[in-house]
């Protein structure tokens, strides 16, 4: 019940409204390494990190994910059945549940 009713707070959240282009412009990505494609802090990060990507994401592809990983210095993300806005939508547990198998695993 209350997961519905915070779930309908961020209704509108689930229009892309964002201008990619303009995005694209000012990712940090633009820094990576030029050889290697990892962030410049790569080796100040926990050595325990996670991308998590989203099956349904209409914002991030597949690739994008892939690439969000590398540049982090990960061999994949992981892939949940989810829309891209994970933690909002009607299958937030299945990002929780990832999470906590990636939190377990350690």
């Amino acid at each position: 019940e209350d997961v519905e009713r915070y779930q309908s707070y961020f209704e509108r959240d689930t229009v892309a409204t964002i201008d990619l282009g303009d995005l694209a412009k000012r990712l940090p990505s633009a820094k990576a390494d030029v050889r290697s494609g990892k962030a410049p802090f790569c080796d100040r990060l926990p050595s325990k990190s996670l991308v998590i990507a989203a099956r349904g994401d209409f914002v991030v592809d597949e690739e994008g994910s892939r690439e969000s990983a590398a540049y982090l210095n990960l061999e994949s993300p992981v892939f949940v059945d989810s829309p891209h806005d994970v933690m909002l939508g009607k299958k937030w547990k299945n990002g929780a549940d990832a999470i906590l198998e990636w939190v377990q695993s350690w």
